[in-house]
């Protein structure tokens, strides 16, 4: 939320993205436990991004018609995202055992 009103949305999700892809490469590397549980430290950026965006999706314009619909967009995006993700990362990771 500070990060968000100090630098802006667009500079934040920049950052979030970088942090993203920071957590991945240290994943796709990880050789051992530490390293893995070491992965999952730049998300904490991403965690505290999207309860910034679903208060700024809640605070956005004046008409509650409009919030409700833009929170519930937002978390069926994640939603879909959240499901289809690991199932299409699985697939793509284990490509043609046959």
């Amino acid at each position: 939320g500070i990060l968000l009103d100090r630098i802006g949305i667009r500079r934040t999700s920049a950052l979030v993205f970088a942090a993203s892809a920071l957590s991945y490469a240290v994943l796709a590397h990880s050789t051992d436990l530490s390293t893995l549980f070491l992965s999952k430290i730049p998300t904490v950026l991403q965690h505290a991004f999207l309860v910034a965006q679903a208060t700024a999706a809640t605070e956005a314009g004046s008409d509650d018609a409009l919030r409700a619909q833009a929170l519930g967009r937002m978390t069926t995006s994640y939603t879909i995202g959240a499901t289809i993700g690991p199932a299409l990362g699985g697939f793509l990771a284990h490509g043609d055992d046959s």
